[in-house]
């Protein structure tokens, strides 16, 4: 678990224009933290991108170890079988970390912490 306030804090130390209270708040909204009346809307990592990059090109500009992974992996490079890995010369796990948890059930979980 990372707390939020560790990504806005490193994201606003990037920004020219800073504004604390919009940076702030939008880390809250995207991490499912932010007290609010739709504390049920989680975004996906996974689903998010497929919907707006399908073909994984931000990723494979900006993460080459998955830049020759079929875009059906391309999100979810650990479902990616061994012979397919081993085509894009990629081990997960070692040329790339595993998941730290398994976004669908932790979603869930901080949901229902929060409802």
């Amino acid at each position: 678990w990372q707390s939020w306030e560790e990504g806005a804090d490193h994201f606003e130390g990037q920004l020219l224009d800073a504004d604390y209270a919009l940076n702030n708040f939008n880390w809250m909204w995207l991490s499912c933290s932010g007290f609010f009346y739709q504390y049920f809307r989680c975004y996906s990592p996974v689903t998010f991108q497929k919907k707006n990059d399908p073909h994984g090109h931000f990723i494979r500009k900006w993460v080459p170890e998955l830049a020759n992974l079929p875009a059906k992996y391309i999100y979810e490079p650990w479902k990616a079988p061994i012979a397919i890995q081993k085509q894009a010369g990629i081990q997960i796990g070692v040329d790339y970390p595993k998941p730290i948890v398994d976004h669908a059930v932790v979603s869930k979980e901080n949901m229902n912490k929060m409802s």
